[in-house]
């Protein structure tokens, strides 16, 4: 069955505010992820909770998608990570959990596929941006919730896999210095 985004989910706009070193609520932004859309560096950057602020709050299993600029990428918000809200550069989407998962929007919307459509929109212009008509109005396939909790599970073995490979690159990395190391002194007993 076939969907729009719009169908299926509810899609707000992430806060503006400028961040402190400090404080009690995270603030997310693009810098806090690496290359692979996962977050990557320590909490740098928060805001004061308050009236203003407390609508934008995340929820467990929201999903944060950068709309602005030349890399667009999807991230699950798991509250483990404390509370937090998103930067303007962000869309906030909120699936309707009883007919999406919210890890299968996730997984659907890096791939390479959603990525090159994604890449269309807003294109011409210096900094690309898509809008949130754009957005809603993106169709997917949308199965049952246990064919979205395979693509979800096999989404998780895969990054098992490729951090797993990155562990072992690094390794055989030592391993060749190591070499190359004792060789050289050697040559010089």
């Amino acid at each position: 069955m076939k969907v729009k985004i719009g169908d299926i989910a509810h899609l707000q706009f992430g806060f503006y505010a400028k961040p402190e070193e400090a404080g009690e609520v995270a603030y997310l932004q693009v810098k806090h992820f690496d290359k692979l859309g996962k977050v990557s560096s320590e909490m740098d950057a928060f805001i004061p909770m308050n009236k203003k602020n407390e609508s934008h709050l995340l929820q467990n299993e929201d999903i944060l998608f950068v709309g602005k600029g030349l890399r667009n990428f999807a991230w699950t918000y798991h509250s483990s990570i404390g509370p937090a809200i998103a930067s303007s550069i962000f869309f906030v989407i909120k699936a309707d959990k009883a007919k999406v998962l919210p890890e299968y929007l996730t997984t659907l919307f890096n791939l390479p596929q959603s990525q090159a459509y994604f890449q269309t929109l807003g294109a011409g212009s210096s900094i690309p941006s898509i809008r949130k008509s754009e957005l809603e109005a993106f169709t997917i396939n949308l199965p049952p919730l246990e064919v979205q909790e395979k693509a979800v599970a096999i989404k998780l073995l895969h990054e098992q896999d490729i951090e797993l490979s990155h562990k072992i690159i690094a390794e055989k990395e030592k391993v060749y210095q190591s070499v190359i190391h004792q060789l050289i002194q050697h040559s010089y007993d």
